[in-house]
């Protein structure tokens, strides 16, 4: 049985709590810098083990540790966790750029330790029947999704707003990227932005992204903190098309394939537990890294993410 202790105690931590109880892995311990969240959110969820962050690294029973704090500390974090021979899951997103996730990466690898980012857009029950069937619509020549949710001005804390990590394409942009990457397979040809600010915060507030890859496929993404909207992810192909509403999430999509349309459901306790569970069956393997979301998938999605912030300067400026 593989021990997981997640960091932090926010409200992601809530629901990261509940997918690894439906796991393969056992929830052993939750870790915060204060030890009275710590011990209400043990109570709540019925964990033995509470920690500080460096308690957490030094006891040899933890075997994987979920960083689930803020985006800023994730790199830290992950560096100390490794250098203690601990596997790292990192809550999306895993790095501010494409070279601090090299370099996490290359530390995973001297301590034989796995890393990997955690998109649980890739392994949701929903997704994997979804990777089963997209072949019947045909070639996929255009991809559609965003992730469009309106903020609370006066719950924004510092981090959210930040100019490394901050932003909508930071927070919730990187669902409709992962969705593009996982369907495209492909490397990115070019890229383009255009860019919505709010006030003097220094980052994003508003995204719409094209993104067009080598093997010819063309994707629409859109993040938003500025709009509520219908957030949907669609797959166009030469027989036809998948939809689904809250596609990093759900358990129900609509194919249509020649004019004929079938809802496809399926069963899930919890939209984290698949990500775990992959995590846990490569770390059984003896894998360094997830053959799905890879070094190199995370770098492709950074890479995406540092665009829009240079082309976002290069306008301002």
């Amino acid at each position: 049985m593989i021990n997981i202790v997640i960091l932090g105690c926010g409200h992601i931590a809530e629901r990261i709590a509940l997918g690894v109880q439906y796991s393969k892995g056992n929830l052993y311990g939750i870790a915060s810098r204060d030890s009275k969240k710590a011990a209400s959110f043990a109570q709540k969820h019925h964990i033995s083990h509470i920690y500080s962050y460096e308690e957490a690294f030094h006891d040899p029973a933890v075997d994987l540790i979920y960083i689930a704090t803020a985006n800023p500390t994730h790199v830290k974090l992950a560096q100390k966790a490794l250098s203690h021979q601990k596997h790292v899951i990192i809550e999306k997103p895993l790095a501010a750029n494409s070279q601090e996730i090299k370099e996490l990466f290359e530390i995973a690898k001297q301590n034989h330790c796995f890393l990997m980012e955690a998109h649980k857009t890739c392994f949701t029950p929903l997704q994997q029947e979804l990777l089963k069937r997209v072949h019947e619509i045909g070639p996929i020549h255009t991809i559609n999704a965003q992730y469009c949710a309106k903020f609370n001005e006066n719950k924004l804390k510092e981090w959210n707003v930040e100019e490394k990590m901050g932003g909508s394409f930071y927070d919730v942009g990187v669902y409709p990227i992962c969705f593009a990457h996982l369907y495209s397979q492909s490397p990115i040809k070019r890229m383009n932005f255009h860019v919505n600010t709010y006030k003097n915060f220094d980052c994003d507030f508003e995204c719409q992204c094209q993104i067009e890859y080598e093997n010819g496929i063309h994707a629409t993404l859109k993040s938003s903190w500025l709009n509520k909207e219908e957030n949907k992810g669609i797959l166009i192909g030469g027989k036809g098309s998948i939809e689904v509403t809250d596609f990093w999430k759900n358990t129900e999509a609509k194919i249509v394939i020649q004019g004929h349309e079938e809802r496809i459901e399926v069963n899930q306790k919890s939209d984290f537990t698949g990500e775990i569970d992959h995590a846990i069956d490569c770390i059984q393997k003896g894998l360094l890294q997830s053959p799905i979301m890879s070094e190199s998938f995370s770098i492709h999605i950074s890479l995406v993410l540092e665009e829009m912030k240079r082309q976002r300067k290069k306008t301002s400026s």
